[in-house]
């Protein structure tokens, strides 16, 4: 082998190690249970805001947001349920002819900040009865 290639045989090792690993975490982190896909909107990096596409998943107390293809192995988001005040949702239509319709939640927080997502219908009503089924007293604002 040539100077050369031994370099080059190296970065190809760890481009594939780099995607092995980017498929393996996204593969767990759908194959949790009470996960489901969800679109957040997130600051980026030069400022202003853009929707992320992700999975969503269900804690007893808190909901994790997963940026989709990424190496960070934690959730990139955690909203705790006793952190929610108010949650409000708007239908929105169908992109595609023939495509579901999805649910634009935007989270109000106790610190006032604001969270917006987008989930399809069936996890936008999974993720109602998890906010509904809140033990008392577990949500602020609760009047047991």
């Amino acid at each position: 082998m040539t100077d050369l290639s031994i370099p080059i045989l190296l970065v190809g090792v760890g481009m594939l190690v780099v995607v092995a690993a980017l498929v393996l975490r996204q593969l767990l982190v759908q194959r949790s249970r009470g996960a489901f896909e969800c679109s957040l909107q997130r600051r980026g990096i030069v400022g202003g805001e853009r929707w992320q596409r992700g999975m969503m998943r269900f804690g007893t107390d808190r909901l994790r947001w997963f940026r989709a293809f990424s190496l960070r192995l934690g959730p990139a988001v955690v909203l705790r349920r006793g952190e929610i005040l108010e949650v409000s949702r708007r239908r929105l239509p169908a992109r595609l002819e023939g495509g579901q319709e999805s649910y634009l939640l935007e989270f109000t927080l106790r610190d006032g900040r604001e969270i917006h997502a987008i989930v399809d219908l069936v996890p936008g009503a999974a993720l109602n009865s998890w906010l509904e089924a809140a033990p008392t007293g577990g949500v602020r604002g609760d009047a047991d």
